[in-house]
């Protein structure tokens, strides 16, 4: 049975393995005996996942399996792929988008208590919830999330710059001689750091833009994945959605992304888009959300997703943002809380007030302690001056001074 899925694993290394490797394969190691790995569409997780089997087994080792590929899973199942691969002395088993796979929780599961010699990672959907039903996978598995390119990994990865990373309090305190070594090294190459942060805000947050033969190939590959996260991805994951909420849900990103930032009103949004209560809209947000679609602000560390209404409505990052023609102001924002976000995605304190928040001051509220404003090189600090900890992060800048700090340099926190 395995025979030609070991064939199909070794092609799909040979196309995958790409010789960048991003921020993730070189901070984790999956070390634990269940990994999932989860993310939205195009960012790279299953090269993530060919990248660490061709690092660190040999051909007989390893098996990888995709479920875009498999569609008899009455023949393949995960469980019996886990008996056949270890009587064969497999080492480590490879499951991609398990969402699509209908009861791989329960599987998993199987697999975890009856095969202890295999090590297994798994990817799927960022709307995945592993702790959903009677199969909990959480007691078992170490679960990741991957997130989008990082201003700092889009140089490295398209014009080979080696920079370092930062902590946000580094940025803060460091920012105008971080900003000067960043610009004196793109310097020696005739580059200048403003344009090419242009470049990462239309195309730099999902790695495959390289693969494409132009800008406009890109923009419709992304909206297809799109298509695939709510139509295929959500659906396969809450089973209880249909057509008629299916299309919902691609109303409401539309009204989303006409209007983003946006502060929701919910009886103007249920109206657009013909929902009658508030629980219902809810949900479609936190779906949306959990799709790596948009990002939902909120007033504080107490808020929670499926309850409270979210204070600012973002699209997940701003590349969405240029498929149709954005606000730059808008474009500046949503850029900071993609990136803060992100940040504090990466981070393993458990500390609930580490975060990004609404500000009645500012634009933005940061652990409970920052205010910052989002402007372009005039901002003003007048809405936030005689504020502790409060600062202006200014765009089209190089260098700043002071309590003001160049917009792009938060693109350097991962």
């Amino acid at each position: 049975m395995l025979e030609n899925l070991f064939i199909k694993s070794e092609q799909f290394l040979q196309r995958s393995n790409l010789k960048y490797k991003r921020y993730f394969i070189n901070r984790y190691k999956f070390e634990h005996q269940m990994s999932i790995l989860l993310g939205s569409r195009g960012i790279g997780k299953s090269t993530t996942l060919a990248q660490y089997m061709s690092d660190n087994y040999t051909e007989t080792q390893r098996l990888y399996v995709s479920f875009d590929d498999i569609i008899n899973t009455e023949k393949f199942t995960m469980l019996k792929i886990a008996q056949e691969f270890s009587l064969n002395n497999g080492k480590l088993l490879c499951f991609d988008e398990i969402h699509k796979y209908p009861s791989w929780s329960a599987e998993l599961k199987a697999i975890y208590d009856t095969y202890p010699d295999i090590k297994v990672i798994a990817t799927g959907s960022s709307a995945l919830e592993i702790n959903r039903g009677t199969h909990d996978l959480s007691r078992r598995a170490i679960v990741y999330k991957m997130l989008g390119m990082s201003f700092r990994e889009f140089l490295e990865l398209h014009y080979d710059y080696k920079l370092d990373y930062y902590s946000l309090e580094d940025i803060l305190k460091n920012h105008t001689q971080i900003s000067k070594d960043i610009v004196k090294t793109l310097q020696k190459d005739d580059k200048k750091i403003i344009p090419l942060f242009k470049e990462y805000l239309r195309h730099g947050y999902y790695p495959y833009y390289l693969d494409m033969p132009n800008e406009p190939m890109f923009f419709q590959t992304l909206n297809q994945n799109i298509d695939v996260s709510i139509e295929s991805d959500l659906l396969n994951i809450y089973p209880k959605l249909n057509g008629t909420t299916i299309r919902k849900l691609k109303l409401l990103l539309a009204v989303i992304m006409k209007n983003v930032p946006f502060v929701p009103t919910l009886s103007s949004i249920k109206k657009a888009i013909d929902v009658k209560d508030d629980r219902t809209l809810k949900e479609y947000l936190s779906h949306l959300d959990d799709a790596g679609l948009i990002k939902l602000l909120m007033a504080s560390s107490l808020s929670m997703n499926s309850f409270d209404k979210p204070e600012k409505i973002y699209l997940a990052n701003t590349n969405l943002m240029y498929i149709i023609d954005p606000d730059i102001g808008n474009v500046r924002e949503t850029f900071f809380m993609n990136q803060l976000d992100n940040y504090y995605e990466t981070q393993t304190t458990t500390f609930m007030n580490l975060g990004i928040y609404s500000s009645s001051r500012g634009d933005f509220y940061l652990e409970e302690k920052y205010i910052f404003e989002i402007g372009g090189k005039n901002k003003s600090f007048t809405q936030i001056k005689d504020i502790e900890n409060s600062f202006v992060a200014a765009d089209n800048i190089e260098q700043g001074f002071k309590n003001r700090i160049p917009l792009y340099l938060f693109g350097f926190l991962y």
